[in-house]
């Protein structure tokens, strides 16, 4: 994965995340601790309450039946509910561009990915549609867009269930940011529009929207014929997730929520200064309306910009090719505690300076 490539290249780097960083609450922490006592040996589609409280969520928001028994399985975070895709849907993907590695992702799986687009906001539609064929095996979008933060629009909605009907394709809804969106805007999951709601596979996990990365626990909703392939290619990877980790994912989406709201809107208000200060540096950016990134145009060769940032600055901006740019740019996470955040203001300040 490139983000954690140049980690790896680059110890030095800040720890700003893509996310909020807090510490679990003490209803999250004494979950976890009774359920360490004896911890439960969950089911492969995951411990019956975790389900039923991430379907009576889900049927609240889509607005139509989700059923915990077939229409839910609990993955060991987003990553592996996106791989446990690709493996078995993932032959012939068309994904919309710049969004995640699903390219990279769907190579990993041994299958193709044709991405769309490259442009700045909203996916282009017509490209995307252009792709699909009635060989295509899996169509792949990403609501928040990461990395650019877009919020998909009902207009969005409407002109996917349109481009679908060119292929019966499982439809695949990245969602790992639905719940960092702000500035009043609403995420509207594809799963929720009438002509695409029996075909979608939502993925989501409990990284972002709760703060919990390092738990690892995401979460499944879709057909049940999808659910049960994924479920059966989950039992035989690792069996079960870690039933401690979704006890606490259970307090954490049923419990006060206060903590979370929180931390969420205090990174809501440091998108102003970290995009100010990518401006103020020469990285041209808007502020984003969801996710926890600075987009940022670039000028020249975007590795070299890349390199530079993290060997000289600490800053980790990886380079917009990966997520399919057509134009140079580089993505800098702007979330993490704030501590990491203010370094991250500092660093861009010294580049900007250096740069002139």
């Amino acid at each position: 994965m490139p983000s954690r490539a140049l980690g790896e290249r680059w110890p030095n780097l800040i720890p700003v995340g893509g996310h909020p960083s807090v510490d679990m609450p003490q209803h999250v922490v004494e979950a976890a601790a009774r359920a360490a006592e004896r911890a439960p040996y969950a089911p492969t589609l995951g411990l019956p309450a975790l389900r039923e409280a991430i379907a009576e969520q889900m049927t609240a928001e889509l607005g139509h039946a989700v059923d915990p028994e077939r229409n839910v399985l609990v993955t060991l975070g987003g990553m592996q509910g996106l791989y446990l895709a690709a493996r078995a849907f993932g032959a012939r993907a068309v994904s919309h561009a710049p969004s995640f590695f699903f390219p990279q992702l769907i190579r990993a799986a041994s299958g193709t990915c044709i991405a769309t687009g490259g442009g700045e906001s909203a996916p282009d539609w017509q490209a995307f549609e252009s792709a699909l064929s009635p060989e295509t095996t899996l169509a792949i979008v990403n609501t928040p867009v990461n990395p650019t933060g877009y919020v998909f629009r009902p207009a969005d909605l409407d002109a996917l269930a349109h481009t679908m009907t060119r292929t019966d394709a499982l439809l695949l809804s990245d969602e790992a940011y639905f719940g960092l969106v702000y500035d009043g805007l609403e995420h509207l999951s594809p799963a929720s529009h009438p002509e695409l709601a029996e075909r979608t596979l939502v993925l989501r996990s409990c990284s972002k929207t709760h703060g919990m990365a390092a738990w690892r626990v995401g979460y499944a909703v879709g057909p049940s014929a999808a659910i049960a392939v994924m479920a059966q290619e989950l039992q035989w990877q690792a069996l079960a997730i870690d039933g401690v980790a979704q006890a606490a994912a259970h307090a954490a989406l049923t419990g006060p929520q206060g903590w979370i709201a929180e931390a969420i809107g205090e990174l809501g208000a440091a998108r102003a200064p970290a995009i100010a200060a990518a401006n103020a540096a020469g990285l041209a950016c808007t502020i984003p309306e969801a996710c926890a990134f600075a987009w940022v145009t670039c000028e020249g060769d975007e590795d070299a910009a890349s390199d530079q940032l993290a060997r000289e600055f600490g800053i980790p901006a990886v380079a917009g090719r990966h997520f399919g740019a057509r134009t140079p740019h580089l993505r800098i996470p702007i979330g993490g505690r704030r501590e990491a955040r203010t370094r991250l203001l500092e660093a861009l300040a010294r580049f900007g300076r250096r740069a002139r």
